[in-house]
């Protein structure tokens, strides 16, 4: 089966073969994207793949920029330009094991924060798996949130699979990684809460709009530097006999509650 490829906003950072014509991708670009399935490589060069047609169509509706997209020809109707690149080769930039039939490459996002956001901020503390981070993007998408905290040590936002779990909620959260001390110097008034198993009951706690909310790690929970510097905690009420909630699950039940908190303020 061919597979097509559709150029879009192309730069002039950009090697003069994006701006091109030709038939064919070229080999240095193909490694170039291929490699983009390590951190270091996406990083490097400013760039992530994006795969899934749903994906694609919420890209092309985003303000981020877009190198490249690659379409089978089925899409044609849809994606009218053409260039030609075997199965093979869109089977080597592809991080799945079916590859889909639309694939973008897109450039990192220069994010920058908003230092008058009205709602809780959100720190991610050592978000270890790529598809709780991607689930938790999207529910912060859901709830209105327009930007999210990480640690240096949670998993890559550009990770191929945060992007698939995201489904497209990716391109409308802000990701900043930061320390939470700096962090903290920019938010200088907002309290301060983390979570914890044996927390305060989350439906009983004032949460202000001015507030940083710690979610911790799938497995061990907030660190203990931060730990040492956040006296309020929080948990969610259960009555069953599990153990814990999954973080991506346990982080949506925090957003609605703390929704429902800032509405009932405002």
């Amino acid at each position: 089966m061919k597979i097509y490829i559709l150029k879009f906003l192309l730069y002039s950072s950009y090697p003069s073969q994006y701006k091109s014509n030709n038939m064919d991708i070229s080999r240095n670009d193909l490694k170039k994207f291929s490699s983009l399935k390590r951190k270091i490589k996406r990083h490097e060069h400013d760039l992530f793949v994006v795969e899934g047609e749903k994906i694609c169509s919420e890209l092309h509706k985003s303000n981020l920029e877009i190198v490249i997209t690659l379409a089978t020809s089925e899409l044609k109707s849809i994606y009218p330009e053409y260039t030609m690149c075997s199965q093979k080769d869109i089977s080597r930039i592809s991080s799945l094991k079916s590859p889909s039939n639309v694939l973008a490459i897109c450039k990192i996002p220069k994010n920058e924060i908003n230092l008058k956001n009205e709602k809780p901020l959100i720190f991610l503390d050592n978000i270890s798996d790529p598809g709780n981070l991607g689930t938790i993007i999207r529910t912060l998408d859901w709830f209105g949130f327009k930007e999210v905290f990480c640690s240096k040590e949670t998993v890559d936002t550009y990770n191929n699979k945060t992007v698939m779990a995201s489904m497209g909620s990716i391109f409308r959260i802000q990701t900043h990684y930061i320390e939470f001390i700096e962090l903290q110097k920019l938010f200088p008034n907002h309290d301060l809460y983390r979570t914890s198993i044996k927390g305060k009951n989350i439906e009983d706690l004032e949460i202000k709009p001015n507030s940083i909310i710690v979610i911790g790690n799938e497995s061990i929970g907030v660190s203990d530097k931060l730990k040492k510097i956040i006296p309020n905690t929080l948990t969610i009420p259960g009555n069953g006999q599990a153990e814990s909630l999954n973080v991506s699950v346990a982080s949506g039940i925090i957003l609605n509650e703390l929704v429902k908190k800032i509405n009932l303020q405002t």
